[in-house]
């Protein structure tokens, strides 16, 4: 009886211990099933609640530290760089902290891509290319790493207002599209990448304008309701105005708010509203 009691301990410590494992993998997918799907923006608060519990039963989980982290950085990309100075100097000391740590733990991609990211919030593309080279290199097969190589690209050519550059961060997407295919990633979803090329080859000089809204169209048809969502919504009907096309731009704006209320899409759905009056105004006098 005594061997029959200890062998049920033994298969409980062993097991315990997986299912812990298997609560924390459960708990980090369905944060960032929600932070994926709103691209980090709006109310993030469930999937911060889920990073917390993992970080209470490991204080020390890299990945889940990185996502918490990264919930406060996301919105700062909105900012310009003089308001987001004092946010991202209040937050430095953690990132070295979780640098640090990924080193220790022999993550050093990781590290390489958190400090590409951090570097690039400041606007510093020399070192952010650099770190997110290295990252990519290190692990090839990383779809994550190389897609943020291609925003950094688009973010650098955005910055320095050189066509070259985000076409350059285009093609890095693109490639980093087919490595997710091959290689699927919770921190991914093939929709997301046309929303980034949408948003990158509209700050080209003479952006394509039906280009850019077949992408925000192919992002809305296969992204579920979010944060994003509204945001694509807004930003395809700010290219419906541009292409002349007014009754769609008024729509996708109206959609936008009716999902969330920003300012945005209230002023394009003035644009909207007044490129149909144009248009009827021509209309009268012909």
């Amino acid at each position: 009886m005594m061997r029959v009691a200890v062998a049920c301990l033994i298969v409980m410590m062993i097991a315990l211990p997986a299912r812990a494992a298997d609560d924390t993998g459960a708990m980090l997918d369905k944060a960032l099933d929600e932070l994926v799907k709103n691209g980090y923006q709006g109310d993030n608060s469930s999937a911060v609640r889920y990073l917390q519990a993992i970080l209470e039963q490991h204080p020390d989980h890299l990945e889940a530290s990185w996502q918490i982290l990264y919930t406060q950085m996301a919105p700062l990309m909105n900012a310009r760089l003089i308001d987001r100075a004092s946010a991202l100097a209040a937050i430095t000391p953690e990132i070295n902290r979780l640098v640090a740590l990924a080193k220790k733990t022999r993550q050093t991609g990781f590290a390489h891509f958190m400090t590409a990211l951090h570097a690039g919030y400041y606007k510093d593309y020399d070192r952010a290319l650099r770190e997110i080279d290295q990252a990519v290199s290190l692990e090839p097969r990383s779809a994550r790493f190389l897609t943020w190589k291609g925003r950094l690209h688009l973010d650098h050519g955005e910055w320095m207002e050189n066509d070259a550059e985000i076409g350059n961060g285009v093609a890095i997407l693109k490639a980093a599209r087919d490595l997710a295919k091959a290689n699927p990633s919770h921190f991914l979803r093939d929709e997301n990448f046309e929303f980034s090329m949408a948003e990158g080859l509209t700050h080209l000089r003479q952006p394509p304008w039906q280009e850019v809204a077949d992408h925000y169209e192919r992002f809305i048809e296969k992204s579920e309701p979010s944060t994003l969502q509204a945001f694509a919504l807004n930003n395809v009907s700010n290219a419906y105005v541009k292409l002349g096309q007014c009754d769609k731009a008024k729509t996708a704006a109206e959609k936008a708010l009716a999902y969330m209320k920003f300012g945005a899409a209230t002023l394009n759905k003035r644009y909207a509203e007044f490129c149909l009056e144009i248009a009827k105004s021509d209309l009268t006098t012909k």
